[in-house]
């Protein structure tokens, strides 16, 4: 983080949000490309290899970086107030303290996962819980990922099976692991009754634009709220609850 970034001077009339995107990778990227589509100015970008380069202090930050740049990330957001969008998938087991830290001081949302898909299909794993059936079934679930995606299951693909757990499901899913094919990624969840029938709920991200999208979306309506720790699946319960076209995000969502 630069010692000498200073906060923005004094704000115009309707000023533009400006965003602040760390992270050099694919989210990074498509982030910057959401971001240049919609007109919206990054006063901030930060990358592993060339560090920190600040215009002025965004409005928001969002975070696709990796676990072990977030003291840094956090360390900006409480100096300068800043309202953070958290995407980094493995961060809470490493910084679960620091991330509540930030939390009491500036909204942060934490967006784990930011496809609206991958939630519906969450909730319809919570709803096939929810239904009783006479012979248990066997569960499975399918994280599917390109070759170089690390060799460990996604917390997409852990947050789905917990899904099915915490709304009373059981047994417990077996996970199942499979590295290559297309971009971006597939999640499955399977029921499997006997040897007569199965269920499948599957979904597939063939690009991160979308995922840019929404994050951004997101990060509007950060600033002007009040601390404290956000889940994303609060908004998009929001969202599939609103009626008609006339919700902020659905615009984002398309």
């Amino acid at each position: 983080m630069p010692a000498d970034a200073a906060p923005a001077g004094p704000p115009h009339d309707d000023p533009p949000l400006t965003v602040g995107v760390v992270g050099a990778g694919r989210l990074g990227g498509a982030l910057l490309e959401a971001c240049a589509d919609a007109r919206v100015p990054v006063s901030l970008r930060a990358r592993a290899r060339t560090g920190w380069t600040v215009a002025s202090v965004p409005d928001v930050l969002v975070d696709a970086g990796a676990p072990e740049g977030f003291p840094e990330v956090a360390a900006y957001c409480l100096r300068y107030e800043v309202p953070l969008v958290e995407c980094v998938s493995p961060l809470r087991p490493l910084h679960a303290g620091l991330l509540d830290e930030v939390a009491a001081a500036v909204p942060v949302l934490e967006a784990v996962n930011l496809s609206f898909g991958s939630y519906l299909q969450r909730r319809l794993a919570a709803l096939v819980a929810g239904v009783h059936h006479s012979t248990a079934p066997h569960v499975d679930v399918l994280d599917r990922h390109p070759v170089r995606k690390t060799a460990r299951v996604s917390a997409t693909a852990e947050r789905l099976a917990t899904a099915w757990t915490d709304a009373g499901g059981r047994p417990e899913a077996t996970l199942g692991l499979r590295r290559g094919g297309p971009e971006v990624s597939e999640h499955a969840i399977t029921w499997t009754w006997g040897t007569d029938e199965a269920l499948t709920v599957h979904h597939q991200v063939t690009s991160l634009r979308a995922v840019a999208r929404t994050a951004l979306a997101l990060a509007r309506r950060l600033p002007g709220s009040p601390p404290g720790l956000i889940a994303v699946d609060d908004f998009f319960q929001d969202l599939s609850t609103s009626p008609g076209d006339d919700h902020p995000m659905r615009e984002a969502l398309r």
